[in-house]
């Protein structure tokens, strides 16, 4: 039912950051520029979803419009473009169907789904996403990342025998792997090719799954250039390890070594985006953005990325 979806998801999967106004408001008119300058670099998979795309900080009318909007403007660059939208943070099954609904008759090929209630059982999760399916037969990202557990309050992985169990939803279409732990996600790659499997984090991480059947990925520092992610995913089908190791070592290890070890992903992926002209850094309380002392590292480090992708794409 979904093979077309799951065929075109490969490679490297482009976030969709929601960039906000001097008064805090959603600016759109720079977020339809954002998309569209992925666009023009290559991309063609695009994905709005929780933290990235800070539904942390939005109201969910305000997550329902920017679905809305993100759909319909991938859509109008492009209609074989993938789009991808989510769910609330934290919601009901009913409101998940509600979302999902309101994907679905705006055109997204998948909403993304993140269960953040407190983990009691496989039965409990599994149960979920298949009543979503069977309301809305929308196809299903599930996006996989550590629970807190019902019984004592600590982080938890996802149990193995609850990620073998999703292929049993036939609406469940891919999973976004987001424990960043090397065995969780080899175990998670067992579900290719029936459920796709998008790897978060490092290039340089992502790579070492090839032998395990690894066909997809988001794109960390490519945010700045879709021709990055381009380019790596063709050097990672062919074995150009050259081209590999120049992405790795030239214009992601900056980036992630110096910014992102000591400020944290989810506050310098906007700045390093203020950089490169895309977007403010400035988020909505209580993340705060980086201060204009902590900017200037992602400034300089940003200049040498530049060059590197100047010199890898001559």
């Amino acid at each position: 039912m979904f093979d077309d979806i799951r065929e075109l998801l490969f490679g490297c999967v482009y976030t969709i950051f929601t960039p906000f106004d001097v008064t805090g408001e959603i600016d759109y008119e720079t977020l339809g520029k954002y998309i569209e300058s992925i666009y023009k670099a290559g991309g063609r998979k695009f994905y709005a979803m929780a933290y990235n795309s800070r539904y942390s900080q939005l109201t969910h009318p305000e997550i329902l419009d920017l679905n809305q909007f993100c759909i319909k403007k991938v859509k109008s660059l492009g209609s074989s473009n993938l789009v991808i939208v989510g769910d609330p943070i934290h919601c009901s099954t009913a409101e998940t169907i509600e979302f999902s609904n309101h994907a679905k008759d705006a055109g997204a090929d998948l909403i993304s789904l993140l269960v953040r209630e407190k983990y009691f059982s496989d039965d409990q999760i599994l149960d979920h996403f298949a009543e979503v399916g069977r309301q809305t037969g929308m196809g299903i990202l599930v996006h996989e990342m550590p629970f807190l557990s019902g019984f004592n309050g600590s982080q938890m992985h996802w149990p193995r025998s609850l990620l073998m169990a999703l292929p049993k939803i036939p609406q469940i279409v891919a999973l976004k792997e987001d424990a960043k732990d090397p065995e969780l996600t080899r175990i998670a790659l067992e579900l290719e090719p029936r459920v796709r499997v998008v790897i978060a984090g490092r290039k340089s991480e992502f790579i070492k799954f090839k032998p395990y059947g690894a066909r997809a990925y988001l794109n960390g520092v490519s945010i700045v250039d879709a021709r990055v992610g381009e380019a790596f995913w063709g050097a990672y089908e062919t074995g150009d390890k050259k081209t590999i190791e120049f992405i790795l070592n030239r214009i992601e290890a900056p980036f992630f070594d110096r910014c992102v070890a000591k400020y944290g992903w989810h506050r310098t992926n906007k700045a390093l985006l203020e950089t490169a002209g895309l977007m403010r850094r400035h988020d909505r309380m209580p993340l705060k953005h980086l201060s204009a002392g902590e900017f200037v590292l992602v400034e300089e480090v940003y200049q040498e990325i530049k060059m590197s992708i100047q010199e890898l794409l001559t």
